[in-house]
């Protein structure tokens, strides 16, 4: 019988991998020694010394694996889900690449994500009681709960937003503001962020700014055929002031850059002063407030007036200082756009008083104050007819010769979070300053409750409650959301 040297050789090594492996498991692994003592047979340890090079094979395929394969798939799926997401810092430099190995990081990215594909227009991150974090979104103008994060990960996830913010992410009791942007699947985004020290740990608030929102044309805001015409004639006016009032997220920006993009650039002077700027408009001069270097809106307001302007957008009227040069500037031959804080179109007035401006000034300038709200449109998955209309409602319907046969009313499914609402949809209000009104704002006894009074009666524009009535008898919104949002303390009309 005639041996081959190289078949051998392999035999031998073979044998000896086999011993190795069974000298691992004979010291390692006590089960196999308890079993060797229990049945006194060497069965098991036969066939490890013969298939001992297998096991090899596979324990040294296993660590490739894991080492080498697993750390390549991991950054190649990072790298496919993260595609669309690219963090931009406070200075606009790239931020968090696709090789950043950190929990913390991944979901940082992952809530921004959620966020921007539910079209949350706010995050907050929030103490919870047993040490962790409580993340929620404002989805079409609720919070609705997202989960806990974890205390260490919840931690990690504030401190990478603060360093993407520009903020100090060591200081956690005084308040800090601080602002940043991505790309989100191809959509600029800005986030202005917020801290505060809070019990139990720090509350953070981020506002996203134009999360899967395309911009809107005068025509797709939600104006009545009357209101969008009194607003195209309006931009036309050489001089005066229109004012959107609302509170905070009912769409006044929007509906601000709406207006502003329907004004001819080529035969006018535009400029804007915002704060921040959140979409940039060709062929407009766009100024930014940054109150820590003393660029507030006033100064720039100021400035901009030797600029030769036939139009100045202002962000918003908020100061004592502002409100004087915007209504003198009215007088003096320019177009004033603003948003201004008020409950109503009535209320504008007494918060432009408040701010030191003459009623009799006011009435010589504003032309047109817009209210605006947002009521939740109906999910067009789940809605179902409304059977039975309240008794106030039917004569609302009867009085104003609307049609009521459109009416829905919200269920809740998977596609709308259990809510029965996705989206929203502007309602509005215009108080048109007419001669009869002006004259009016300028009588010594005048008051907020006759200019009420007044502007009702002669509906020179409609309600909100007949905007939002209108609208939910074709069936976008219901008449739940037309009472949420013009609900008042008097039982009447916000």
């Amino acid at each position: 019988m005639e041996y081959n040297p190289v078949t051998l050789v392999l035999l031998l090594a073979w044998i000896l991998c086999g011993i190795r492996v069974l000298d691992k498991v004979n010291t390692s692994p006590a089960r196999w020694r308890r079993k060797k003592e229990d049945d006194g047979k060497h069965g098991a340890e036969w066939l490890i010394l013969f298939f001992g090079p297998v096991f090899l094979l596979y324990t040294a395929g296993r660590d490739f694996w894991e080492v080498r394969l697993r750390g390549a798939f991991e950054k190649a799926r990072r790298h496919v889900k993260y595609a669309g997401i690219t963090i931009l810092d406070a200075r606009g430099s790239p931020l968090y690449g696709d090789d950043c190995d950190n929990p913390a990081i991944d979901a940082f990215k992952d809530i921004f994500l959620d966020a921007a594909n539910k079209q949350a227009s706010d995050i907050f991150f929030d103490p919870a009681p047993d040490g962790g974090v409580a993340l929620r979104f404002r989805i079409d103008g609720t919070l609705i709960q997202q989960g806990i994060l974890a205390a260490g990960l919840g931690e990690n996830v504030i401190s990478a937003v603060k360093v993407a913010a520009g903020m100090n992410f060591s200081e956690k009791r005084r308040p800090q503001d601080g602002a940043f942007s991505a790309r989100i699947s191809g959509n600029p985004v800005s986030f202005r962020v917020a801290s505060v020290g809070a019990v139990g740990g720090e509350k953070l608030s981020i506002r996203l700014l134009g999360a899967g929102s395309a911009p809107r044309t005068l025509d797709q805001i939600g104006f009545d055929d009357g209101q969008l015409q009194l607003l195209k004639r309006s931009i036309s006016l050489s001089s005066g002031m229109i004012l959107m009032c609302g509170a905070t997220g009912s769409g006044k920006t929007t509906t601000l850059y709406a207006l502003i993009e329907n004004i001819d650039f080529s035969l006018k002077n535009v400029i804007s002063i915002e704060d921040p700027v959140e979409r940039v408009i060709p062929n407009m001069s766009q100024m930014e407030v940054n109150t820590a270097a003393g660029i507030t809106f006033a100064s720039l307001l100021r400035n901009a007036l030797r600029q030769n302007p036939d139009v100045i957008c202002l962000g918003e009227i908020r100061d004592e200082e502002t409100a004087q040069i915007a209504v003198h500037a009215a007088q003096t031959g320019h177009l004033i756009i603003s948003t201004i804080h008020a409950n109503d179109a009535v209320d504008t007035f007494d918060r432009l008083t408040g701010l030191g401006v003459p009623l009799r000034s006011l009435a010589a300038t504003i032309r047109i104050v817009v209210n605006q709200r947002m009521a939740r449109r109906l999910c067009g998955k789940c809605r179902r007819p409304l059977t039975e209309i309240p008794k106030r409602w039917s004569r609302f319907f009867a009085e104003n010769d609307i049609a009521p046969a459109g009416l829905f009313q919200a269920v809740g499914c998977p596609e709308c979070n259990g809510t029965g609402y996705r989206g929203r949809v502007a309602c509005f209000e215009m108080l048109i300053i007419d001669s009869e009104l002006r004259e009016e704002l300028e009588q010594d006894d005048v008051s907020l409750s006759k200019i009420r009074q007044s502007a009702l009666a002669r509906g020179t524009s409609g309600s909100l409650l007949l905007h939002g009535a209108r609208l939910a008898a074709q069936g976008i919104t219901s008449l739940d959301e037309i009472d949420r949002i013009t609900v008042s303390l008097d039982g009447g009309e916000a």
